[in-house]
C-alpha cells in the first residue's frame, strides 16, 4: 500500500472507530432517532471516503502493475465485481447535474447532437446497471438482479 494512502486510511478508520463508540453511547442514552440517523449517515460518508482511498490505491498499484504485465483483464474483472458492493463509488446521480435535453429546432446539427447525447445516456445507464447489479422500473424504483 502506498504509505500516504495507508496513513490517510488509518487516520480515517480510527476517527470512524471513535465516532462509532460515540454513537453507541448515544443509542444507550436513547437520543432522538433522527439525530442517530444523522450520525449513521456521517459514519457512512466517512467509510465511503475510506473506500475511495482504497480504490485509488488499488488503481495506482495492483491494477497498474497487472496491466503493465499483461494480466490487467483479471484485475479489472475483480475490481468490477468488488464495485458491485460499493454503490457510493459508482452512483453519481446525486453528485452531478444531468445533461440538458437538446431543444429540437429542425437543424440537423442539433438532431445529431441530441442523438449522440441520448446514446451516451443509454450507454451510461447500461454501464451503471452492469456495475451496480440494479435495474430500474418505470417508476424509478431499484431492483437487485
Amino acid at each position: 500500500m502506498i504509505p500516504a494512502h495507508k496513513r490517510n486510511t488509518m487516520l480515517r478508520l480510527k476517527t470512524v472507530r471513535g465516532h462509532v463508540a460515540g454513537l453507541i453511547d448515544m443509542v444507550d442514552a436513547e437520543v432522538y432517532c433522527p439525530d442517530l440517523m444523522k450520525q449513521v449517515a456521517a459514519l457512512q460518508a466517512s467509510l465511503e471516503k475510506v473506500n475511495r482511498i482504497l480504490l485509488q490505491n488499488h488503481l495506482e498499484t495492483c491494477v497498474t502493475e497487472a496491466i503493465q504485465s499483461g494480466g490487467g483483464q483479471d484485475k479489472i474483472d475483480e475490481l468490477i465485481d468488488a464495485l458491485r458492493y460499493n454503490g457510493g463509488l459508482t452512483d453519481f446521480r446525486e453528485r452531478a447535474d444531468p445533461l440538458p435535453h437538446p431543444v429540437a429546432t429542425g437543424d440537423d446539427d442539433h438532431t445529431t447532437a441530441g442523438s449522440e447525447v441520448g446514446a451516451l445516456r443509454l450507454a451510461t445507464a447500461a454501464r451503471r446497471t452492469r456495475i451496480s447489479g440494479t435495474t430500474r422500473t418505470a417508476t424509478g424504483e431499484g431492483k437487485r438482479r
